[in-house]
């Protein structure tokens, strides 16, 4: 694994061949890079090129001023892909939770180049917003941190998957977090961003576990016919919870 900064975005990132596909892992709300830590320990590593982004605000990567909202978020990683995929080989997306939302919009404005978009649970309904919609209850950044920082804690005392997700947490920026919460909410409202996924004509699949997904979810993915893989058994973060099968499935569905 090697390390840069593009644009303000940190990057890991792991180069085989520049001939060869890559993909693009994109982490969730107050979440960074390192919920993939394990990819740079699986067979991906010899197979295609790895690149592991923390978001602005999010892990490393400074709040950017210029890209407050998390669609234009999207639109400095478009810029960003574009910049490391000029040889136009294929582009793969992996995006988690409300990250899928940037991953959604990228598959649209790199259609051409998309092999696969695999989404990990990724916002499909309003009740996926269980964590991103969590500021809006604030006044202030600051005031949504501290109790978002003690509920997560309280979590992570009991649950490895949350120990990880609690040490990303510490290093986002409230104010990053807040703008997420406060702009995705436009994107969310009437399940928009789950016709925008189904209406994505590149190959997909939505990868979601029965612990977590909110039962709405699961209704609109039966009834809107969403290309899905379930795993029993596994709660949010599959890349974490389930990494070894994850990151082998994530190798065939794009093979």
């Amino acid at each position: 694994m090697k390390i840069k900064v593009v644009d303000g975005v940190f990057i890991r990132y792991n180069i085989v061949d520049k001939t060869k596909q890559s993909i693009w892992f994109l982490h969730g709300f107050a979440d960074s890079g390192l919920a993939y830590k394990e990819v740079f320990n699986s067979d991906l590593v010899s197979e295609f090129n790895l690149y592991v982004v923390d978001l602005p605000g999010f892990g490393v990567s400074p709040v950017n001023s210029d890209y407050i909202s998390i669609r234009e978020q999207a639109d400095l990683l478009f810029k960003v892909i574009e910049k490391e995929t000029e040889n136009n080989v294929k582009v793969n997306i992996v995006a988690h939770s409300i990250g899928a939302l940037i991953g959604t919009w990228i598959c649209q404005q790199l259609a051409s180049k998309i092999n696969y978009y695999i989404n990990i649970e990724g916002n499909l309904t309003e009740a996926d917003s269980y964590f991103s919609s969590k500021p809006l209850q604030y006044t202030t950044a600051e005031e949504f941190t501290q109790s978002f920082e003690k509920e997560v804690f309280e979590n992570a005392i009991k649950e490895e998957r949350y120990k990880r997700y609690y040490s990303s947490l510490r290093f986002a920026d409230p104010q990053g977090m807040r703008n997420w919460g406060i702009t995705s909410q436009e994107y969310i409202k009437d399940n928009q961003c789950g016709f925008e996924f189904k209406k994505l004509t590149c190959n997909k699949v939505y990868i979601w576990g029965d612990l977590d997904t909110p039962k709405e979810t699961q209704e609109f993915i039966n009834e809107q016919h969403i290309p899905n893989k379930l795993y029993k058994g596994v709660g949010h973060w599959h890349m974490i919870e389930n990494s070894k099968n994850f990151y082998a499935d994530v190798s065939a569905i794009i093979k």
